[in-house]
């Protein structure tokens, strides 16, 4: 049993600027108000801020049971907020205060929120939430510190520009809100000449980085468009086979709020194949992994049927985890492969996060290297953090031989994106590419700069 890529950070992208909680529950009560939910995300993602505000008030309506209502109402704020109805948002947050919302750090810092500091029923909300969270049984994720902005993928904007666009102040705690970051995106994009902006926030929860938080922002200049070269976006609803993609979901759904709250231990995982993104070592967890070894090789088609014309991309992501449970490694790698370049980031991430951690724990190369190099020109931070290490790992199962004819061609076309990686403060982007370096140099440098010398001296 081997236990790799155990989940320790928490990639943000578009959602809203919401504290850790759990779902509603399966009733049908429940299933009503994670449908309103729902719409309401769907509505903020569109940056329709009044559909947004809506839609969380009509799910904290339907949650008579008062699991999730509290929440609605704190994000059904940050959505009128940011549609500019202030005296809205105050008495949203005021209801959720009423309703036991706590988590006082996530109000103070959360930007949306910032319009209503200078207004007087601020400080009383603020004290109230003081007060839930004095009575709370637990108390919640804290809110990460910012230390460190990149850019990475543009010739034309450097960190400092975007470090202005983004009003960001490293050092500082940040609480992410997808509305806020999508909006400094089009004004990158347009000012700039763009073919695409993305802003991402990278949490650590975990080990040495716990409570550390980087913001990288992707660009891909106009001209680079063959970068966003993906698969056609599939439209079809193929049959969940066995259940197991709404297993999943329920697995992960359960995992998450337990590794954020530090209740999983890495060492007691229990996970069977060569990737996890959690293990299965909590009480609440135990049942699903028999299950996935049971079932999977039973419907490996019917997992790639859901990976290949699933419209829905938590489907498509959540079969590209499953199929970690083929009865290969080399089926695993067949069955991937040809999706490396979804058009969704998450599907993407999950399928290079599969074959990271079934290379690594391989004792031969399973994937080509010309495979690995194009996936590297991917646009985002995720895209390009697994497929440097998964280029590690690859070049580290060649023989010296296979390694020492692939050296100068690699260098060539990576050198000047490795070295780009190497100067990142984002260390799951830094850390891979230098290792890479290390492996085609046969050398160990400190500094970004040193690895652009030693670039410069292999041309020569």
């Amino acid at each position: 049993m081997r236990v790799v890529m155990a989940l320790s950070v928490v990639a943000l992208g578009t959602g809203c600027a919401h504290s850790s909680k759990t779902a509603a529950s399966g009733s049908a009560e429940g299933s009503r108000v994670a449908a309103l939910t729902a719409e309401a995300e769907n509505a903020y993602g569109a940056l329709d801020f009044a559909r947004c505000a809506k839609g969380f008030r009509a799910s904290a309506e339907a949650d008579t049971a008062g699991v999730e209502r509290a929440e609605a109402l704190y994000r059904g704020a940050g959505c009128e907020s940011l549609a500019g109805n202030t005296q809205a948002a105050l008495e949203l947050l005021t209801l959720a205060v009423q309703g036991g919302y706590f988590d006082v750090d996530h109000l103070q810092y959360n930007p949306e929120l910032a319009p209503l500091h200078v207004l007087a029923p601020w400080e009383g909300i603020v004290a109230g939430a003081r007060a839930n969270l004095a009575k709370a049984p637990e108390a919640p994720f804290p809110v990460p510190t910012l230390m460190g902005v990149d850019s990475f993928g543009s010739r034309k904007v450097d960190g400092a520009t975007v470090l202005r666009v983004l009003g960001l102040e490293v050092g500082k705690p940040l609480v992410h809100s997808g509305a806020l970051f999508a909006q400094k995106e089009a004004a990158l994009r347009k000012q700039y000449d763009l073919a695409f902006a993305k802003a991402g926030m990278t949490v650590f929860f975990a080990e040495e980085m716990k409570g550390s938080a980087f913001v990288t922002v992707d660009l891909v200049d106009a001209e680079d468009t063959a970068r966003l070269r993906f698969l056609p976006e599939p439209q079809g609803q193929p049959t969940d086979p066995q259940g197991l993609i709404a297993r999943w979901s329920e697995y992960e759904h359960r995992l998450m709020p337990l590794q954020m709250q530090g209740k999983l231990d890495p060492e007691a995982s229990g996970c069977q194949v060569a990737h996890c993104i959690g293990g299965f070592g909590h009480p609440e967890l135990a049942g699903y992994e028999p299950e996935f070894l049971d079932k999977v090789p039973k419907s490996l088609d019917a997992l790639s049927a859901v990976l290949r014309e699933d419209a829905d991309e938590d489907r498509r992501a959540a079969a590209a985890y499953l199929l970690a449970y083929a009865p290969t490694p080399e089926e695993t790698v067949r069955r991937l492969v040809p999706f490396i370049r979804d058009p969704d980031s998450g599907v993407r991430n999950n399928v290079l996060r599969v074959l990271t951690a079934t290379q690594q724990t391989a004792k031969a190369p399973l994937l080509d290297v010309a495979t690995v190099v194009d996936a590297t020109s991917l646009p985002t931070t995720m895209d390009r953090n697994k497929s440097v290490y998964l280029l590690n790992y690859l070049l580290e199962d060649l023989s010296p031989e296979a390694l020492k004819a692939q050296r100068a061609g690699l260098i060539q076309q990576l050198g000047e994106r490795l070295v780009a990686m190497a100067a990142l403060h984002q260390p799951i982007n830094r850390d891979p590419a230098v290792k890479v370096l290390e492996r085609l140099s046969g050398e160990k440098h400190e500094t970004a700069e040193a690895w652009r010398a030693w670039l410069a001296r292999q041309s020569k």
